[in-house]
């Protein structure tokens, strides 16, 4: 491979120009395909990246991956989608970067895993929060066991999703599997496994559509295994924007706001940390996992915990709240 990861594009609307932008910023990436079955999508991606000009274009995944000329693929499409698209990427031999949630069934997160270790690749989930230094820092001081175990935590999100989600393919349930808390609160779902290091074990929760075809608001009860146990609110038809995290260990308690973290230990003292080393971006971890064979920040591993709980959490909710075993997905 040359000093340069090129990458081929599968899905370019609007996230996926977001990471146009990201990938503008790793100054070994290069975006060397394009692929859209809507191709005015090629017009408006080309408008923002003049520099995607004369990048070739296809309307049909196989097809591009038949023509290569690339090394990696970046998998931006609908939900639903992300299973098949992958595993034929991976099965071609590319390495894969896919927009999160990974897939939309723990079984098809499963296929993926099979997939990337039959073909040696690397492979991650854009999760944009294991790159970021307060999560990281967070993962690191409950890692090191000086707080104690974890007895509980909750975790909240709030936004205006229901608006700015209507009439658009992420509340049609054929093409993003579900709603809210598979969407914008999968990263919820997943950073709260990841930086704590637990794994959902009995899953209840109970969900309002606000009369569209998916879930907008929903509050989760989760059983972790190991005895901890924890709460997700994810509210879709918010008037603002607003995420929280609280954790309660033996001997501290964090809580996490947007780019401040208090710490409370035993004695009541307050710490408060709110100046952070630089994060790193999905793109650019990415991008150095395939040249240099450093930790992926957000393997496929992690897509498969947290649709093991979003999933325990649809079915929970379409049985009136009965939990729902993780093991039995």
């Amino acid at each position: 491979m040359s000093h340069k990861v090129r990458i081929g594009v599968i899905g370019c609307g609007s996230f996926a120009r977001y990471h146009f932008r990201q990938f503008q910023s790793v100054k070994e990436a290069e975006i060397t395909a394009l692929c859209d079955i809507v191709g005015s999508q090629f017009d408006v991606a080309r408008e923002a990246f003049p520099e995607l000009r004369g990048v070739p274009t296809y309307d049909d995944t196989g097809q591009m991956l038949a023509a290569g000329g690339f090394d990696a693929v970046l998998v931006s499409t609908p939900h639903t989608l992300h299973r098949d698209q992958a595993v034929a990427c991976l099965d071609a031999g590319y390495h894969v970067l896919v927009d999160k949630p990974l897939a939309t069934t723990a079984a098809d997160c499963r296929d993926l895993i099979a997939a990337r270790d039959r073909n040696g690749k690397v492979a991650a989930v854009s999760y944009q929060r294991h790159g970021l230094a307060t999560f990281r820092y967070l993962r690191e001081e409950i890692a090191s066991g000086r707080h104690g175990r974890i007895l509980g935590l909750n975790s909240h999100l709030t936004q205006q999703w229901l608006q700015f989600t209507g009439g658009t393919w992420r509340q049609a349930p054929a093409l993003s599997g579900g709603g809210m808390i598979g969407d914008s609160g999968s990263h919820m779902v997943d950073v709260l496994l990841w930086a704590t290091g637990l794994k959902a074990s009995r899953v209840s929760s109970m969900m309002d559509f606000r009369g569209t075809p998916v879930d907008i608001d929903s509050v989760t009860s989760i059983a972790f295994e190991g005895g901890a146990y924890g709460t997700l609110t994810v509210i879709g038809d918010a008037c603002l924007w607003h995420e929280r995290h609280h954790v309660w260990l033996e001997r501290s308690a964090f809580v996490l706001e947007e780019q401040d973290l208090l710490i409370i230990d035993e004695q009541g003292r307050h710490v408060r940390v709110s100046h952070w080393p630089a994060d790193l971006s999905p793109e650019q971890n990415f991008v150095d996992a395939v040249l240099r064979g450093v930790e992926v920040l957000a393997p496929f591993e992690y897509g498969l915990r947290t649709i093991e709980l979003t999933e325990a959490a649809w079915k929970s909710a379409a049985q009136g709240g009965t939990p729902v075993s993780v093991a039995s997905l």
